[in-house]
């Protein structure tokens, strides 16, 4: 609790440092129950799902709070935020009982830093506006070091199934990555916990 509140202090201090707008509760309160849904839900999954692996997953979502919140209020993921959850994965791959080791993680997640980047490139060649920002390439790389590719890959689909859902439903044809992308995660945890071990 005490981690997550701590994520939503520091997305708002670098809006008001950028001059950003203000979080408001009206989106800060569902985020909130979503996220304190799904860490409850992990910490009562021990024994059934392995401690290494729920606390990865804790992890994950407590570094995830800032990049949905900045994403969700002006749709931008400071570079501090994605360089700290990329480095954070590293970091966990590092750890014994990893579900990647830190000798693939690294370069499976240069690459798809390299990748995204070059479909960012692409999706922007000679385009007036910005299709992909810089931040979901960090976003993916950082994936990358979580999670296995395949793994990645699927919660990278998912999470653009929930933006394209999230825009037909709003009618606007941006809409912000990240969230969409944790809401995923989210999902994985509170309904298929069995693949925590595995996934997560």
């Amino acid at each position: 609790m005490a981690c997550l509140l701590r994520g939503a202090v520091c997305a708002a201090g670098v809006l008001r440092t950028h001059d950003g707008p203000p979080l408001t509760w009206p989106l800060l309160t569902p985020v909130a129950l979503i996220y304190l849904l799904t860490a409850s839900w992990l910490l009562a999954l021990p024994p059934a799902v392995p401690v290494s692996a729920v606390l990865r997953s804790l992890l994950l979502l407590v570094l995830a709070v800032p990049l949905t919140l900045t994403d969700l209020r002006c749709q931008w993921l400071p570079l501090r935020y994605t360089m700290t959850f990329w480095l954070g994965g590293l970091a966990s791959a590092a750890l014994p009982d990893a579900v990647l080791p830190l000798s693939e993680a690294l370069p499976v997640s240069i690459a798809a830093f390299a990748l995204s980047g070059a479909v960012r490139w692409l999706a922007s060649f000679r385009q007036r506006e910005e299709r992909m920002g810089l931040g979901d390439v960090y976003l993916m790389a950082g994936l990358c070091a979580w999670l296995p590719w395949r793994s990645a890959c699927y919660a990278a689909a998912g999470g653009l199934l929930l933006c394209c859902l999230c825009a037909a439903l709003t009618r606007q044809t941006s809409k912000p990555f990240a969230p969409a992308l944790f809401g995923y995660l989210c999902g994985v945890c509170l309904f298929f916990p069995q693949q925590l071990a595995g996934v997560l």
